[in-house]
């Protein structure tokens, strides 16, 4: 077993992945392709449709690195087994916009697309010790907000993140917002359904037919021979993402 080397991008297959805990579908899907997962149980603090989500309670900061914002002990207990070095946000995470999303960073590369004004001091302290270029974005759901398929490509509904993205050469899927489920909210991100879980293989949360962009949605990882694994249902849900920890 091997840490994956870049967050978000494993060079071989994904062999442990973060998942939320009641996202059972996926996990189960996982499980079967022999991708074992560490389930991120519900947060008290966060409201109950995004309580166990993976992007909102850890941030992988590449190799055995991890950044956690109210994981449970069991959650960070399987982490430290696996051998990672797991370390706490300064602040504790809470019910309400920004204390929600300390860590919702999107790392690509050498960058970390952020709202940096909202972000925890940890996180800002790791970017600045290890060189990291900090694009800066207004929204605080960065990470949830960018679904990343590569380190220079990504796609997200977020005007003002394809924006900044764009003007910092890094190619953008810009798609309309909307058809995404999560519970308790008009719709969900689309960073929030899917993951990597092999160097060339998106694994999603729900079939992408079922939104409106499908169609754009498929050329653009077609352009990069990206093929795509359902591992959810007919409905694309924002389950919190899948996140890739270790490969083969």
């Amino acid at each position: 077993m091997n840490f994956i080397k870049n967050p978000n991008f494993p060079d071989k297959n994904v062999i442990v992945a973060a998942v939320s805990a009641q996202a059972e579908d996926v996990i189960a899907a996982l499980e079967c392709a022999k991708i074992a997962v560490v389930p991120i149980e519900p947060n008290k603090n966060l409201p109950r449709g995004i309580a166990s989500h993976a992007d909102l309670q850890l941030l992988h900061l590449g190799g055995n690195h991890i950044l956690t914002a109210g994981c449970s002990k069991k959650s960070s207990d399987m982490l430290k087994m696996m051998g990672f070095a797991t370390e706490t946000t300064e602040k504790n995470l809470d019910f309400s916009y920004p204390d929600d999303c300390l860590i919702n960073a999107e790392i690509i590369g050498r960058n970390i697309i952020v709202n940096p004004d909202i972000i925890d001091k940890k996180l800002m302290e790791f970017a600045e010790k290890n060189d990291y270029n900090i694009i800066a974005v207004k929204q605080g759901y960065a990470k949830c907000s960018v679904l990343a398929v590569s380190e220079d490509a990504v796609i997200t509904a977020d005007p003002g993140i394809a924006k900044v993205l764009t003007q910092k050469e890094i190619e953008v899927l810009k798609i309309k917002e909307g058809g995404i489920f999560l519970e308790g909210y008009d719709t969900g991100f689309i960073g929030g359904c899917g993951g990597m879980v092999e160097q060339k293989i998106l694994g999603t949360s729900g079939d992408l037919k079922s939104i409106k962009d499908y169609e754009n949605i498929k050329d653009f990882l077609r352009n990069r021979n990206i093929y795509v694994e359902n591992l959810g249902g007919r409905t694309l849900r924002d389950i919190g993402g899948i996140l890739p920890l270790c490969e083969e």
